[in-house]
């Protein structure tokens, strides 16, 4: 798993997109989901494009992709973003308690 961090690490390191415009990519691979699961499920006006859920799952890569490299353009160090992600886990975890 380490040398595919790493890997995903150079690529997002030589993408030339600016922050913001990383953000919008992020929101177009959402979207990109959501189509994708939309059609999976069959839902009305959308079961057209044929789509299943493992291009849902395509879809869900991009989009965890995109936030990464979105997450190393703002020099988020492994520490820092395992420290970040120990604390929203445990926020969402107490909310889903309550």
């Amino acid at each position: 798993m380490n040398d595919l961090i790493l890997e995903i690490e150079k690529a997002a390191s030589l993408e030339p997109k600016s922050v913001g415009q990383q953000l919008l990519k992020l929101m177009e691979e959402v979207g990109e989901a959501s189509q994708a699961y939309l059609s999976a499920e069959d839902v009305s006006g959308s079961s057209y494009k044929n789509l299943s859920l493992n291009n849902t799952k395509e879809e869900l890569v991009d989009v965890l992709l995109v936030t990464y490299a979105i997450l190393i353009k703002m020099d988020v160090s492994h520490a820092e973003l395992a420290e970040l992600l120990k604390e929203k886990t445990a926020k969402w975890i107490k909310k889903q308690n309550n």
